[in-house]
């Protein structure tokens, strides 16, 4: 993915989040944060420290957006920790140099892959945002509705947009 293009979804992605996302009448139960579909764009062979700057510029674009003290910042970094080691325990090894990200998944691939990495993402920023477990009830309760919303539009901007589903 070239950074052009890896610079226009994250424009994208972030002001789709504030223009239709933010204002709905969800967030008594979390909103869908659909701006980590770029972080799941994003292929291995790229450096560690690219994918770490970029999770990190995009989280503070959210936590200065939604004043969140950090938790956008903190569950990017850690989504960017964690998806190589879960990428290759649901998909297998696959080579770095070989590995063109998410994008090039099939979509039950896609879905299962982003499934976890928006669960952890959301558990992380609910829990940041609420200080920790002290309700855990109301923080399960959010990271499952808001995540299941959050997966539903990424595979569908995932169905739209692969390389894989586009007429040749």
């Amino acid at each position: 993915m070239t950074s052009l293009r890896l610079l226009l979804a994250s424009i994208g992605a972030v002001l789709f989040q504030w223009a239709f996302l933010q204002g709905l009448p969800l967030s008594q139960y979390g909103n869908p944060y659909i701006y980590i579909w770029v972080l799941m764009l994003l292929p291995q062979p790229m450096s560690r420290q690219s994918q770490f700057l970029i999770a990190f510029l995009l989280g503070s674009i959210m936590d200065s957006f939604e004043q969140s003290g950090g938790a956008h910042s903190l569950a990017c970094l850690v989504l960017i920790l964690v998806k190589p080691s879960l990428e290759n325990a649901l998909l297998g090894f696959r080579k770095p140099e070989e590995d063109e990200g998410l994008a090039a998944l099939p979509l039950g691939a896609f879905a299962t892959t982003a499934g976890a990495l928006v669960v952890l993402h959301h558990l992380i920023l609910f829990i940041m945002e609420n200080y920790g477990l002290q309700h855990l009830d109301t923080l399960l309760m959010r990271t499952l509705f808001s995540s299941l919303v959050t997966l539903l539009l990424l595979v569908i901007i995932h169905a739209l947009t692969a390389r894989r589903y586009a007429k040749k």
